[in-house]
């Protein structure tokens, strides 16, 4: 009974040997193809298994990119917003020491004299009591704005408002004084005094 299964079947006569070689020579080949299929099989999955990871790779790098751009994005509106609120902040201490410091009183018709300005383009015209006029002219007094309206401030409250935002500062007579070089047309001309109440 050692014999096995092919040499028995060659025996009996039911297959010549030529057919059991034949036949086990196919075994041998299915065999082997099955055995190469494996492997293959094998080398797929590792392959898609790389591709899968790459790809999960692609999209968790794709996420991080978004993110660090969401953040900078968000970043950049908080600064924005920060921004937007010190410089209202700023404003309202502005209109404060205005509003606080405002020495400019309602001028009754019988003691009004015209005070002319510039500002920006325009040539401006407001009525004063004639201290006024005398503390604008000798520059004890500067002409601020504050939104479109002229209030009067002493120096002190000016400095603090031109540090703040010097545009708010309209008139201030000290600031213009320069020197005279001798000799020029400015020196012989200075020995004329200009009227404070002149009238543009």
């Amino acid at each position: 009974m050692s014999q096995s299964l092919r040499d028995q079947l060659v025996k009996a006569g039911l297959a010549t040997s030529a057919q059991a070689k034949k036949a086990e020579r196919s075994k041998r080949a299915e065999a082997t193809a099955e055995r190469h299929q494996d492997k293959t099989k094998d080398k797929t999955k590792k392959g898609k298994g790389a591709a899968k990871q790459s790809e999960m790779d692609k999209v968790k790098a794709k996420a991080a990119q978004q993110r660090a751009q969401k953040a900078a994005r968000d970043k950049a509106l908080a600064q924005q917003r920060n921004e937007k609120s010190q410089a209202k902040a700023l404003q309202a201490q502005i209109k404060q020491l205005i509003l606080q410091n405002d020495q400019r009183t309602k001028v009754n018709d019988d003691e009004a004299v015209p005070y002319n300005f510039v500002h920006g383009k325009k040539i401006k015209k407001i009525f004063v009591t004639k201290p006024q006029l005398e503390a604008l002219s000798n520059g004890s007094l500067f002409v601020v704005n504050n939104n479109g309206l002229y209030h009067f401030v002493d120096e002190k409250v000016a400095k603090q408002i031109e540090q703040r935002d010097p545009k708010r500062i309209i008139v201030a007579h000290k600031d213009e004084e320069k020197s005279v070089e001798p000799g020029s047309d400015e020196e012989f001309y200075a020995k004329f005094e200009v009227p404070d109440d002149l009238d543009w």
